[in-house]
């Protein structure tokens, strides 16, 4: 039974050594915090400047309509 325990503990170091060198993944999060980032962003954008949007497109309709 303790060779088994030492056998699985030899297999989760090396399994750390190995995934603990690889960058790729790091990459990967990077790129999703700042695509988070940029939604978080763009989404204050929109709700800060929808109303106004929305209202001037109401006056360009309006406009038209009177014409």
């Amino acid at each position: 039974m303790n060779g088994l325990a030492i056998r699985y503990q030899a297999q989760v170091r090396r399994l750390v050594q190995v995934l603990s060198g690889q960058e790729e993944g790091q990459d990967m999060v990077e790129y999703a915090l700042l695509a988070a980032l940029i939604s978080i962003v763009a989404i204050g954008i929109i709700v800060l400047l929808g109303p106004y949007i929305k209202d001037l497109f109401e006056d360009v309709i309006n406009a038209l309509n009177q014409t």
